[in-house]
């Protein structure tokens, strides 16, 4: 630039034509603008030369140099994947970087260099971290790790879960590293995951005793996590799921080697054919469960609910997960009704209603006992943390109240709850729970409120609070049978003043005995419009046996005052009246196609209390010569039969109950009787099925349309 260039007052100019700021500002001050637009007009401005430019970016690069080497050091150290990832994109990167044609097509090769060629001291030198720094810059999201596998927001890849699937290098968000934790003896995933969906949709209260769209979210967390079900709850529905699975065929014992008298649960287990025409022969299991250990004699269910057994003896010493180590004993004692153990059954429900007692989910909030501690120091189980967990508490507590009346409904042994120390509220309706939508509780019922078994409110009633109230009556009418000789004695003796209406004359004509009689008539006859009709185009199990237990209830309360030979005596009406209306149940059941197994197993028990007062009758006629009642009578402990039958046929308990049936006719009716000959056995009435004819004229006698059965179906 030469010196014809500068300007007077020596400042460069910014164009062809143009002055600099200074010299506006002293022509034309009134139109200069405020700020000069040229830097060359600042005084403290000092010029760099060439020199003192490379010093000062040579200190810069030596400070990146620096950076990148701390950065490196610190990446090498890092077990997480980062440097990994890094690696691998800067060695592309700088494989792409110095490509010939990338470096022949690029801006700065054809730019001119002003370093020598040859290395001088104090240069940069380039690496592959600084190519990829300096090349080109891939996106952010190239250093960010992959999402984790186990996130919770949807479920992980099945290859994930699976210890046994083979590993495939480079899979998503691996790193080249599988999980290989799995509890000791759980089923692989898949098959895990077929036995709680099996389990879910073939046992009806399932969907009351887990919450499942929880349940199934947690069950695809990572083994490690706290969320991840407790491994007894897991055999627990392993054991019970493999009565329903199509894969997994259970062994079946000689009833001769079982020893000990026959129950209400007893019977002898009759063993299957081969399995060469498609019938359960020898146990067989599938081929992805090998890693199952100590499988024993007993076959895969049994051998899962052993486990759960000791899991829970475990756990319970360390206080781990209490509420879900109720859910599992409720699970095995589902297990040992339907598999005929009376001892178990009974071990189980005390195990689980104590269990409860200590938990405190029999006390609803506010009705909690005196005590200067707070409330929540009560009972070993903490605060729910939504209202689900509150409502799923309400449906446990019930469920096991429910279990425990009617399993041991059948026998003399004391109940472990008593209804006067219960003030949990019924629960919500299913579908409400599962939407997870929150139900006020200030206007839910309670075994105390008024009138509670004949009021249904309509926005929280459904078939499993019906369930709920006819296991109420099925408590009380065996309270009145339990405690009314106790109360009466004592009434008498002056030292309780609850009972007098015991003093004095039969049970039939005491208060309690009338209310308790009326109570159920009313429940049977005020069941709600939507819900009259358990069978229709669809069996809803629940509902089933909601409508089953009134009856049972009634046979219960006249049973021990019937006198079938008086033609006038109202507990005898009482009692065919509901032995009818259970073998009504029974033909509208038979007239579908519905698959016994999938009802709840403990209809079993309201069948065989039909079954055990259609021997009463008979016995009668038998003695008064009435054939065609003696023929009916025969036709329905045939039905009876029939329906025992078909479900022992999965399940064992059906066959027990009908062993049980064999040794009440023999007691009712022994050798001999009217008939010529030796009096015939329950086995020699019984032993063609029911036909369709038969069921007819059954159907006919009873005031039941048969064509009205069959268009239910």
């Amino acid at each position: 630039m030469t010196g014809s260039e500068f300007l007077s007052d020596g400042a460069l100019p910014c164009g062809p034509c143009q002055r600099s700021h200074a010299y506006a500002v002293k022509s034309t001050p009134a139109v200069a603008a405020p700020e000069p637009e040229c830097t060359y007009d600042d005084p403290d401005v000092i010029a760099e030369g060439p020199k003192g430019r490379i010093a000062r970016l040579e200190s810069e690069v030596a400070e990146l140099r620096a950076y990148i080497q701390t950065t490196n050091d610190v990446l090498a150290k890092c077990t997480c994947g980062a440097a990994r990832s890094l690696n691998l994109l800067s060695s592309s990167s700088n494989t792409n970087a110095t490509s010939p044609s990338d470096r022949d097509s690029s801006p700065a090769a054809s730019a001119p260099s002003i370093s020598s060629p040859t290395k001088q001291p104090g240069t940069f030198s380039e690496t592959p971290t600084t190519a990829l720094l300096f090349s080109s810059v891939p996106p952010i999201s190239s250093f960010l790790l992959p999402p984790s596998p186990w996130d919770t927001r949807k479920p992980p890849p099945l290859y994930l879960l699976d210890p046994l699937a083979p590993f495939v290098p480079g899979s998503p968000g691996t790193f080249d590293i599988s999980t290989t934790v799995w509890p000791l003896n759980i089923p692989p995933p898949p098959v895990l995951f077929h036995l709680v969906e099996t389990f879910f949709s073939s046992v009806p209260l399932a969907s009351r005793l887990l919450h499942k769209p929880t349940f199934m979210l947690n069950i695809r967390q990572v083994p490690t996590s706290p969320d991840f079900p407790h491994v007894a709850l897991l055999h627990a529905i392993c054991g019970l799921a493999a009565l329903y699975s199509p894969i997994i065929n259970e062994t079946r014992r000689d009833s001769s080697k079982d020893s000990g008298p026959a129950g209400s649960f007893n019977s002898g287990i009759v063993i299957r054919p081969d399995a060469s025409e498609g019938v359960q022969g020898e146990r067989y299991f599938p081929k992805n469960v090998e890693d199952v250990m100590d499988i024993g004699e007993d076959g895969f269910g049994a051998s899962h609910i052993r486990w759960a057994a000791a899991s829970v003896r475990v756990s319970l010493g360390r206080g781990d997960r209490l509420f879900q180590l109720l859910q599992t004993t409720l699970i095995c004692t589902w297990y040992a009704y339907s598999t005929g153990m009376t001892i178990g059954t009974y071990t189980w429900i005390g195990s689980a209603i104590k269990l409860a007692t200590s938990l405190g989910v029999n006390v609803a909030n506010g009705f909690e006992p005196l005590s200067r501690l707070p409330p929540m120091m009560l009972s070993l189980l903490g605060l729910p943390r939504s209202h689900t967990e509150a409502e799923t508490v309400r449906n446990v507590f019930w469920i096991a109240y429910g279990m425990e009346r009617i399993y041991c409904g059948g026998t003399v042994w004391p109940l472990t709850m008593n209804d006067e120390d219960i003030s949990q509220i019924l629960p919500c309706r299913l579908a409400d729970f599962n939407a997870g939508t929150y139900v006020p509780t200030q206007t839910r019922q309670c075994i105390f409120s008024e009138n509670m078994i004949l009021t249904h409110q309509p926005l929280m009633t459904d078939a499993w609070t019906l369930y709920i109230k006819a296991t109420i009556l099925i408590s009380k009418v065996r309270s009145f049978n339990g405690r009314y000789r106790i109360k009466k004695v004592f009434s008498a003796q002056g030292l309780g003043g609850e009972a007098a209406s015991f003093i004095g004359g039969s049970p039939t004509e005491s208060q309690d005995f009338m209310i308790l009689d009326q109570t159920i008539s009313s429940f049977i006859n005020g069941m709600p419009k939507a819900f009259r009709e358990p069978v229709g185009t669809t069996v809803d199990p629940v509902l089933y046996m909601a409508h089953l237990l009134p009856f049972v209830a009634m046979i219960q309360l006249h049973d021990p005052h019937a006198k079938p030979e008086l033609l006038n005596d109202p507990s005898a009406a009482q009692l065919l009246f509901a032995t009818r209306g259970i073998l009504d149940l029974i033909y509208k059941v038979c007239a579908t196609s519905f698959d016994l197994l999938f009802l709840d197993h403990s209809c079993s028990f309201c069948w065989f209390v039909a079954g055990a007062s259609i021997i009463r009758f008979l016995k009668v006629r038998m003695h008064q010569k009435d054939e065609g009642e003696v023929a009916r009578l025969t036709q329905e402990l045939g039905a009876v039969k029939f329906m025992l039958n078909n479900l022992g046929d999965r399940t064992v308990i059906g066959i027990r109950q009908i062993k049980l049936l064999e040794e009440i006719y023999v007691i009712e009716i022994g050798s001999g009787g009217p008939f010529t000959g030796a009096e015939p056995s329950l086995s020699d009435l019984i032993q063609r099925e029911p036909s369709p004819s038969d069921g007819l004229s059954v159907l006919e006698d009873s005031g039941i349309s048969f064509i009205t059965a069959v268009l239910h179906s």
